[in-house]
């Protein structure tokens, strides 16, 4: 049984591959919680932080008991997600999962998320100031993002940088110039991103860099970082693998990052520029 948890925008989303023995516990469970009846038909949300997680039943399973090979588990799916995780965590714990250190607390982490629901970013901040470099916008189009052929693996670094490309996997920052971050701050993620050739806003490029981008860098205190890119109008986004789009965790239209709802995004880094010649990917 594998479980992959759609959680993250910037990071790889977590992947667990549980043992036969802690599957059947687990399948119990899933079986006996009525997922199986409403499942997989529910889409997962278009937010920030956790989306749902999607569950690969092994083979003996699916034969055994004539159901789907995968569960999708929305966030917002009529389930008890609280109790739901609740009790996984329980089975996680007693069972002890050899080799799948970070399980356990993923799901508590998860249970924590929902607990909050939707705490948001705060309250308003002032107009954000760009400083006196130029930059270059253009309107805002989710369609070339959200290509099912482009979607999975052009993350928030990418749109940041208005690099919509074939990837292998997630853009990191750092990875381009070789040396991803080693710790998720808005120190070290800037800091990253600015090897790859990013500056900070107040650092001017020249006009041979143009489109110059301005970008906004928000942190989720020691899990994940995510990327705004600024439109003539409105500021734009993509969740990981999930769909581009130009409102915040509650829907509305982005007109400063500082101040819209981030889910668990709290800790606002500030303003970046990304030239023409920044290198997201190796």
């Amino acid at each position: 049984m594998i479980f992959r948890f759609d959680l993250y925008s910037g990071r790889r989303n977590p992947i667990w591959q549980l043992s036969p023995a802690a599957g059947k516990l687990i399948f119990e469970l899933i079986n006996d919680s009525g997922l199986l009846a409403v499942l997989p038909r529910t889409p997962f949300p278009s937010r920030l932080g956790y989306r749902g997680l999607n569950i690969i039943l092994p083979p003996d399973i699916v034969l055994k008991y004539h159901v789907s090979p995968w569960i999708n588990l929305s966030a917002d799916s009529r389930i008890d997600h609280t109790v739901f995780f609740r009790e996984l965590a329980a089975i996680a714990w007693m069972a002890d999962f050899l080799g799948l250190k970070g399980f356990y607390e993923t799901l508590q982490k998860i249970k924590e998320i929902l607990q909050k629901a939707g705490g948001g970013s705060g309250g308003k901040k002032p107009p954000p100031i760009y400083g006196p470099c130029a930059f270059e916008t253009v309107p805002f189009d989710a369609a070339p993002w959200n290509d099912p052929a482009f979607k999975p693996t052009n993350n928030c670094y990418a749109y940041a940088a208005n690099q919509r490309k074939m990837y292998s996997d997630k853009p990191q920052p750092g990875i381009g110039s070789g040396a991803m971050f080693s710790d998720v701050t808005g120190v070290e993620v800037a800091a990253a991103a600015k090897r790859d050739g990013a500056h900070d806003v107040g650092d001017c490029f020249p006009d041979s860099e143009a489109p110059r981008n301005l970008v906004a860098l928000v942190i989720w205190p020691g899990e994940d970082y995510h990327w705004y890119r600024k439109h003539p109008d409105c500021w734009g986004h993509k969740p990981g693998s999930t769909d581009a789009r130009n409102v915040d965790s509650s829907g509305v239209i982005i007109t400063n990052p500082q101040s819209c709802d981030r889910g668990p995004y709290t800790e606002f880094t500030g303003y970046m520029l990304l030239p023409k010649s920044l290198k997201v990917a190796a």
